[in-house]
């Protein structure tokens, strides 16, 4: 189960509803596998049924993490209307290239967190995406930093 801070969780679902009516989508670094720093990536799709991070973006958070020493601890993304859970098109995407489900995913070790707009309060929720297709949710604790 991952402990995440209320502040790393606030800023998503921020992130999440200064995005609107568009899916948002980002990183979250960690540090000791601890979640440290929230980073926004655009969405480069621009649209409220699915996101597609901005390439560059990811490069440079990527040189960035090696440099610091930190590791990706999630990639995150918004559902405007649907549940927090991976759609279909989100698990395709988790492979490369996209709908490879029988090979690795790209990120076999990251959670995929969703933040669903749905509701009052928002629904977050984390997932790791195996290969096939699998989707695992993990609960999520948040904690007080």
């Amino acid at each position: 189960m991952p402990d995440i801070a209320r502040a790393i969780v606030d800023e998503m679902i921020a992130h999440a509803r200064e995005e609107l009516p568009n899916e948002c989508c980002g990183m979250v670094h960690a540090r000791d596998g601890v979640p440290v720093a929230v980073h926004r990536v655009t969405n480069e799709a621009a649209s409220p049924y699915r996101y597609e991070m901005n390439p560059l973006q990811m490069m440079r958070l990527e040189s960035a993490r090696d440099a610091s020493g930190e590791t990706l601890f999630a990639i995150y993304h918004s559902h405007v209307a649907s549940e927090a859970r991976p759609s279909p098109t989100d698990v395709r995407m988790a492979f490369f290239p996209p709908g490879e489900i029988g090979r690795e995913p790209m990120f076999p070790d990251t959670y995929y967190i969703v933040i669903s707009l749905a509701s009052e309060p928002p629904s977050v929720r984390a997932f790791h995406v195996r290969t096939g297709g699998v989707v695992e949710e993990e609960p999520i604790a948040i904690v007080e930093a």
